[in-house]
């Protein structure tokens, strides 16, 4: 429980750059929403790998950073791709590309955990009993 809890917090705070950045791309330099999109993604995982490597999954000791920043590149361009394409279906939709972001992202909140447990983070102390 106590690394879901943490994922959550993270995830958060990461999003508040996720989002921040998106709406800053869109909004104030008028960037495609989908390459938006992506960029945002990009900072938002830099921050997100290190805290949860370092903080929610404690896996710092428990396996070689270039190992664990591939399967995590891996999953965030995976995570990008299906949030992009939620994205463009939701736009359809909904009128503020922001709303659809939001509502795209977190319908990938559930999966993202359970890769980043499970794949990336793999042995790590906190994940076990979990």
């Amino acid at each position: 429980m106590r690394a879901a809890a943490l994922y959550v917090i993270v995830q958060l705070l990461a999003y508040g750059l996720d989002i921040g950045t998106f709406a800053l791309l869109v909004e104030r330099f008028a960037v495609a929403p989908l390459w938006a999109n992506i960029c945002a993604k990009a900072v938002a995982g830099c921050f997100a790998f290190f805290t949860h490597r370092h903080i929610t999954f404690d896996a710092a000791a428990g396996g070689r950073l270039s190992d664990q920043a591939l399967r995590y590149v891996l999953l965030l361009i995976a995570n990008s791709v299906a949030s992009s394409a939620m994205l463009a279906l939701f736009m359809r939709v909904v009128p503020s590309p922001v709303m659809a972001k939001i509502i795209a992202d977190v319908i990938l909140i559930a999966v993202s955990f359970s890769l980043s447990k499970s794949v990336v983070f793999r042995g790590a102390k906190s994940g076990q009993g979990n």
